[in-house]
Parts: structure tokens; sequence; C-alpha cells
């Protein structure tokens, strides 16, 4: 094959390459593995919102905070109607979209204006399943909620169908949002951790050690007591945990189809400010290796909408690895759904596996199959050199770091993050 032949031929190849780009561009905007964001979103009930479902509808996990009875006038002539209404309507904007409902197994609100849960004490009144301490007193860990912590062990009389809080509970929560509203496609399970008051769990009369380790383990019984009920009642809806610690216990380790790492970064009690990112990022890793598949964790952080920094940080820290980014408006809790232009450029497939330790210069990064993703966790302002083909994304928010210019280096900030996107392959091929 001559000279001219051979470059006519790498030119109708590299042609192909490009349109074969183009056209997994294209598919990776409707299919895109990353980035995976998730809405935690219990706080506001507008949910009959039209505007508010199209916004949750743009997550790829969202977990709702129906209550028993929640009816809008005029939105459905039941309560089941009207929930289930909700979620399909999320589902119809968005059908790869996975919806929760929230759920609680150790605290109940003994509020008697509260009609939702009014259910909930009598059986814990007339059971007796509260928990109490030594003087016979309910214990509680949130008192700003009006929430008293329950006891879901063993040591309390079962009720006259051999159930206990944990299998009581489950079914409760089955019947009134699980079963007739088949669109849920998750139990989310707030709690998930080790007991957090003092009391006397095993009514001998004295008040118990909550690090007890028989204390430890009837209350990991308690909850797995709950997850094995649920998935005998609703075998296809996936379990997610709030959890505050790694789900490595031998009770708990694989158990769970996901959890929900609460305000890891932004807020004084977070891991990342009381422990640092290393820290932050361990307990990270740990709960997508502890979980099942699908592995559902969210990476949750809090902060201002507005500041981009913060942002970057935690969603670049999230990339590393395979979790959910979810972001919270601090000024407005679990009833809004804030949104960035990061979000909007789809990154694709993971070319690398989430690194073990930094790339250059103490700076982390992974590739994807439309970008970039560079983390600096230090305390001082790093300089890292780039190969070619990268550009800065074009955003509105941020210009100064979102301005879509080319890049051989970039700097970042103390805690600061970027995402870069990959220059389009349909270059020319050079004469």
């Amino acid at each position: 094959m001559n000279r001219r032949a051979l470059k006519s031929l790498l030119i109708c190849a590299l042609a192909a390459v490009g349109a074969w780009g183009q056209v997994a561009s294209a598919a990776g905007e409707a299919t895109a593995t990353f980035p995976r964001l998730m809405g935690m979103n219990i706080g506001a009930k507008n949910y009959e919102d039209t505007r508010y479902q199209k916004d949750l509808a743009r997550m790829d996990v969202v977990i709702l905070g129906f209550y028993r009875g929640w009816q809008p006038a005029g939105y459905a002539p039941t309560a089941t109607l009207a929930m289930r209404k909700v979620v399909k309507a999320i589902k119809a904007e968005n059908p790869r979209i996975l919806v929760g409902q929230y759920t609680m197994l150790g605290e109940v609100y003994d509020d008697p204006k509260d009609v939702a849960s009014s259910d909930l004490r009598d059986k814990l009144n007339a059971s007796k399943w509260w928990l109490l301490n030594a003087e016979g007193r309910k214990v509680q860990w949130t008192p700003q909620y009006r929430a008293w912590d329950v006891n879901l062990t063993t040591w309390p009389r079962a009720d006259a169908d051999g159930r206990r809080w944990p299998q009581w509970l489950a079914e409760r929560e089955y019947g009134v949002f699980f079963r007739d509203i088949p669109e849920f496609d998750i139990v989310f399970l707030d709690g998930v951790g080790a007991p957090r008051v003092t009391a006397d769990w095993n009514h001998d009369g004295k008040d118990d050690d909550r690090n007890d380790p028989g204390v430890l383990a009837a209350h990991y019984a308690g909850h797995l007591a709950e997850w094995r009920r649920l998935r005998e009642l609703a075998p296809r809806v996936l379990l997610v945990g709030n959890t505050d610690n790694d789900l490595a216990n031998a009770e708990w380790e694989g158990q769970l189809d996901g959890g929900f790492l609460e305000a890891l970064m932004g807020l004084t009690w977070s891991l990342e400010t009381r422990a640092g990112w290393s820290r932050m990022m361990d307990r990270y890793r740990a709960v997508l290796q502890n979980t099942r598949p699908p592995k559902i964790v969210g990476f949750n952080v809090h902060g201002s909408p507005t500041d981009y920094r913060f942002f970057r940080y935690a969603y670049a820290s999230c990339l590393l690895d395979d979790g959910y980014f979810s972001f919270t408006d601090k000024a407005r809790g679990y009833g809004s759904v804030p949104w960035f232009d990061e979000y909007d450029h789809k990154l694709g497939n993971a070319l690398s596996r989430p690194p073990v330790g930094a790339w250059s210069q103490d700076v982390w990064r992974r590739d994807f199959q439309n970008g970039v993703v560079l983390v600096n966790p230090t305390s001082s302002a790093k300089t890292v050199k780039l190969e070619p083909g990268l550009l800065r994304l074009a955003g509105k928010q941020d210009p100064a770091t979102n301005n879509s210019a080319a890049v051989g280096e970039v700097t970042l900030q103390p805690k600061d993050g970027i995402v870069l996107r990959r220059q389009a392959a349909t270059q020319e091929f050079p004469r």
C-alpha cells in the first residue's frame, strides 16, 4: 500500500472513530453512568406541586417523606392514591429514577397533635415497647423533634401475634406505603447506627451502658429483624440505611442495598470537619464495600448553593468513587433541589477505578469518558500539569472557573475541586 493510500485509509478510519464518538456521546447524554445524583427531600411536603415534581425527577434517586394520611385537598380520592399519583408523576418525567419513602425504626413522635403517628403511639403504649430508663421514664436522643426512643430488641414482651417492634413496624410501613404503591423502589431506613442513649435495655431495673456488647448485639439484631420482615413482604424493594458507621459489623455487613452518609461535609458535626478528608473518604469507601449491589450510597453534604468552591470540593470528592452525590441547601433543609452547572455535563462511564492514592502534587484524579475530575483536599494551593485535550466546562454560575478555556495546567485552591471536559474526538487529521 503506497503512502497516499495509507493516509487516505487513516483519514477514513479517524472519521469513523469521530462519528462513533459523536454517536456514543449522544447516547451517553441519555445513559451516562456519571454523575449520579440523589435527592433527600423528606422536608417540604408539597409533593403535589408539578414544578417540584419536575425538579425531583432530575435526580437518579430521590427519597420522599410522606406521612400516613398525606392527601392535599382535591388531589386524589384517598391518601394512598395521592401518594401514588406523585410517585407516578415523577417517574413519568424520568422513568429511570428510583423513588424511596422514609421510615424510622428507633424513634417515634409522642405528640398528641400528630395524628399521622397516632397508630404508632397506640401500639407502643399498649405493648409497652418504649425504651425506658431505670426510673421507668422514656428516654430521648433528639428532643427537638419531640421523638422518643423505642426498645427494638427482643427483651420486651412480644404481642399476641408474636411480633415485637421491628416486625410490627415493618408490617405497618408496608401496609401504609409499599403494598399499594408498587412504584416505590426504596425503603429508606433512618437511624441505622449503634444505640445513642443510656437506658434499661434488658429490663433488669438498671441502666445499661449503650456500648455493652450484649446491648449492641441486641440492637443490631433488632434492625436486622426489621430488614428481614421487609424483604419478606416486599422482596423487590431496595433497603437503604442512613448510617453513621461503616456497616462493617457482622450482623449488618452485606445486608443493605445502600447507605446514606448524611452531612459528610459542610456542618460542624460533619465527618470531614471533625476528622478530616481522608477519614471521610475511608467511611465512604467502606460503606460502598459493605453494602450489596446495586450499592446505592448517597454522599450527602450541606452548604450554600452559591458557594461554588465548596460544591466543587464536595462533588469532585464524591466522583472519586461510585456513590450518588446529594447536595442539601443548609438554609432550606431537605426541601429543595439545588442544581449546578457541573450536573449538566455528562461524564459517562469511569475509565479508571476509584483511586487509592493521590495522582500528582497531593491532588487526586479520576478519568471518565467525557472528562476528568480533580480534587485538592490539602490546606495549600496546588498546581498540576495536564495532558492536551482538556477544557474547562462552560457555565454561568461561576464563569471565572467554568469559562470553557483549554487548560494545560490548573491551580486548585485549598479544599477545592474541578471537573474538566474532554475535547471532541473529531479533530482534522494533520496533513
